[in-house]
């Protein structure tokens, strides 16, 4: 398994104006909270969201098994491709653990949401 199935890809780049370019790969559907808000009140069907769990939870037991902690899952942090690829986004507050750092004691991401 390799991180294209889950992460979006993301290439930063410094331009001759000196300026970073941050390009993320395309991902053509929505998001999770854009999917929820077209149903318009209605339910997901148990196996769109038994896909989208799924693929969510390989995607971060990838992250886990490189040591990488997300901290911001959430449905605006899911996308979907055009192929109904799931894709995590936002690494901002990600962390990396190392040998000296087991966990996080640090809450970090978005408060209150549920």
């Amino acid at each position: 398994m390799y991180y294209e199935a889950f992460i979006n890809k993301s290439f930063s780049e410094r331009n001759e104006y000196d300026q970073l370019w941050s390009i993320m790969e395309y991902c053509g559907a929505e998001s999770i909270s854009d999917l929820l808000k077209s149903t318009k009140g209605n339910s997901l069907t148990e196996e769109w969201i038994s896909y989208i769990s799924k693929e969510i939870s390989n995607g971060l037991n990838y992250l886990h098994s490189n040591k990488i902690i997300h901290r911001d899952i959430k449905e605006q942090n899911v996308l979907l491709n055009a192929n109904a690829g799931v894709k995590l986004v936002d690494f901002g507050v990600s962390a990396q653990l190392d040998q000296t750092i087991g966990r996080r004691n640090t809450f970090i991401g978005t408060p209150y949401w549920y």
